[in-house]
């Protein structure tokens, strides 16, 4: 992933996201090292990080679950349905999206390593627990 300097992130930030950063900016770091941490977790497992692919339903998982390991389930649920706000974002993927946050979340209270999260999100997964956009 490009290394961008925390102005150009935060611009790329929904108004709903920048508003929870500002009342909560405890949480900045975190948000973003989990961010960081799913992508290299997908690209890991999937080899790449797609859109509306399983790579992409096991990403936001992973993320999910790391942000409700983190900061707590009901900050996590928060900021995850603050980055799916954007106006532009398609209603089935936003519907994906919010899906497979919402098992990540749950996956996140029970708590666990990376490592455990990461398999916890492959197996719902694999269970078909988690959306995919059918082409």
């Amino acid at each position: 992933m490009a290394s961008t300097s925390v102005f150009q992130q935060l611009l790329q930030l929904t108004r709903d996201e920048k508003t929870f950063i500002f009342m909560y900016p405890e949480y900045a770091t975190a948000i973003k090292e989990s961010k960081e941490a799913a992508y290299v977790e997908t690209r890991r497992r999937f080899g790449r990080n797609g859109q509306n692919d399983y790579s992409d339903a096991f990403r936001h998982c992973f993320w999910s679950a790391l942000l409700s390991r983190d900061i707590g389930y009901a900050a996590a649920l928060r900021f995850t349905t603050a980055h799916e706000s954007s106006p532009t974002n398609d209603p089935a993927e936003r519907e994906m999206d919010l899906h497979n946050n919402a098992v990540g979340l749950k996956i996140g209270r029970a708590k666990g390593s990376n490592q455990i999260l990461s398999h916890r999100c492959m197996a719902a997964l694999n269970a078909r627990q988690l959306k995919v956009i059918e082409e």
